[in-house]
């Protein structure tokens, strides 16, 4: 069942946020030798700020309904254009 997206735009965080995207990255299986040298700055990025949204980064805000539940997901963008480029979203 795919996600009815609600709401996507870009933000400027004002406080810490779990990155959703890093998280989701380092549960698919995946390593970081499978991706490009610059793929491999962003995750080094975003492992060195602990997987999180720091305040003053940018970041996507996406909120919506999957499977009858309303949820919120925040990812840098870089480790968002990962998880699309490798099609770790789950796009039933």
């Amino acid at each position: 069942m795919t996600a009815t997206m609600v709401k996507r735009e870009l933000r400027t965080a004002r406080k810490h946020y779990k990155c959703d995207a890093t998280e989701l990255f380092h549960d698919c299986g995946m390593s970081r030798n499978d991706l490009t040298a610059d793929e491999q700055l962003e995750l080094d990025a975003a492992e060195a700020d602990k997987r999180r949204i720091l305040p003053g980064q940018a970041y996507y805000y996406s909120c919506g309904v999957h499977e009858g539940s309303f949820f919120t997901w925040r990812a840098r963008p870089g480790m968002d254009g990962i998880c699309h480029d490798y099609e770790i979203y789950d796009n039933d």
